[in-house]
């Protein structure tokens, strides 16, 4: 382990330990440790971070238990992708030379909060007993060691000799030995360059059974044949490629017709919702989605109208007195042009459709004005709603399902807001 980075193999062995030594050690190796908060903590915070700088994707799975991984190693940014990549049950655990990422109060603070390394003594520059040291610690609490077999990090891409201490630990304390290849964070973070925003990804080889290795070029490999894949690929949310799916053929715009009818029926949603959740993922099909929630919209006006005339009033959750009498009013004042006002009051539209059967306005300069109203929000809507998605859409391709959740809680906070203006 040298100073260049943490996890860091240095040195090649200094001998074989007495055979009871590796007894004693094997009997050492711990069942996996279960969920940990401070694992999924960091596990959670390097996966976010990683999406926002660029994505993040992770392919292939590793067995549950523990393991030496042994990966390539290209920046500083390899353990935190690697902690992003294995689950916190997994509890990955990279060991750190004491005696430079310990050596002060604040830096050995700072290195265990992020990446919950371990401390291990380093004799003369480093070598296998102090590997062992730290692997003791790791494997025995059940935990799999991070190990970087090339010992620095590789300045051009290409794969360094890998030393072959990771393989003698694996089989000393006889854990699987798992080759991992890490993506882009060459280019994120290169070793003495600045922080280029752009993809990660960490590929998961297969497990090995160590004692089936005379040496690492099996492992070596293994890791050759992942990195030749291809660059990274950024990552895109599962949600946000469904949706853009559907926006992309004519179920999104038949859902936004089907989105603005119901709103002005009764459902307690506004139709700009629609352009705010669904059409978002495609930016470019928001002015469409918009013009069809206005005809969705009319319709359901207009159906609204004649059910309460007919004295069947659909119902209106989380509307109230003071609402309906709004509307009645300014349908009484201003006749089918009253429907206008409700673009910036808040009421619910479906409130002046049934306010409209009730006071008998006629239908066709209903749906007139209705059009010209709701087309007008809409529209306005989405033209803002369609240059913040293209602002965003790097963003909004990662982080599709939180945005949905921070999207509906504001509306939440918003729809309770008007409706105790409307309940006073």
């Amino acid at each position: 382990m040298s100073a260049d980075a943490p996890a860091e193999e240095a040195g090649q062995a200094h001998g074989h330990a007495p055979a009871e030594t590796f007894q004693r050690l094997r009997r050492r190796v711990g069942l996996p440790p279960g969920f940990n908060l401070a694992g999924a903590v960091r596990h959670v915070a390097w996966r976010t971070a990683f999406h926002l700088v660029g994505g993040f994707r992770v392919v292939g799975s590793a067995p549950y238990e523990a393991m030496v991984v042994v990966a390539n190693h290209s920046s500083h940014a390899d353990t935190p992708a690697l902690i992003a990549a294995f689950p916190a049950p997994y509890k990955p655990v990279v060991v750190a030379a004491g005696d430079y990422w310990f050596d002060t109060p604040w830096k050995a603070r700072a290195l265990k909060l992020a990446i919950g390394a371990v401390p291990v003594r380093r004799h003369g520059g480093g070598g296998y007993d102090s590997l062992i040291e730290g692997a003791t610690q790791v494997l025995g609490s059940g935990s799999s060691l991070l190990v970087f077999p090339e010992g620095t990090r590789s300045t051009d891409g290409r794969l360094g000799r890998f030393r072959s201490g990771a393989l003698r630990i694996a089989q000393e304390f006889d854990v699987p030995i798992l080759p991992v290849a890490v993506v882009g964070t060459g280019d994120l973070l290169a070793k003495k360059g600045r922080l280029t925003p752009g993809p990660v990804e960490v590929r998961v080889g297969h497990p090995v059974d160590p004692h089936e290795l005379t040496d690492m070029a099996p492992l070596v490999a293994q890791i050759e044949g992942m990195l030749a894949a291809g660059p990274a690929v950024p990552s895109r949310s599962r949600t946000w490629r469904v949706l853009r799916n559907v926006m992309s053929g004519p179920a999104g715009m038949v859902g936004a017709v089907a989105w603005g009818f119901a709103e002005a029926v009764s459902l307690p949603v506004t139709s700009e919702m629609y352009l705010v959740l669904v059409a978002a993922s495609h930016p470019r099909r928001v002015l469409p989605a918009a013009g069809c929630l206005a005809v969705g919209s009319v319709a359901g006006v207009l159906v609204t109208r004649a059910l309460t005339a007919r004295g069947q009033q659909p119902p209106a959750p989380l509307t109230t007195r003071a609402m309906r009498e709004r509307a009645a009013l300014d349908l009484a004042v201003d006749g089918a042009r009253g429907i206008w006002r409700q673009a910036l009051n808040g009421v619910p539209v479906k409130v002046y459709a049934a306010a409209a059967g009730a006071a008998g306005v006629p239908a066709a300069p209903l749906a007139v004005h209705a059009l010209g109203a709701r087309g007008a929000r809409s529209l306005a809507v989405g033209a803002a709603v369609g240059v913040a998605a293209g602002a965003t859409a790097p963003v909004l391709r990662r982080f599709y399902g939180p945005y949905l959740v921070g999207a509906g809680v504001t509306f939440a906070v918003g729809l309770a807001a008007v409706v105790r203006r409307w309940s006073r």
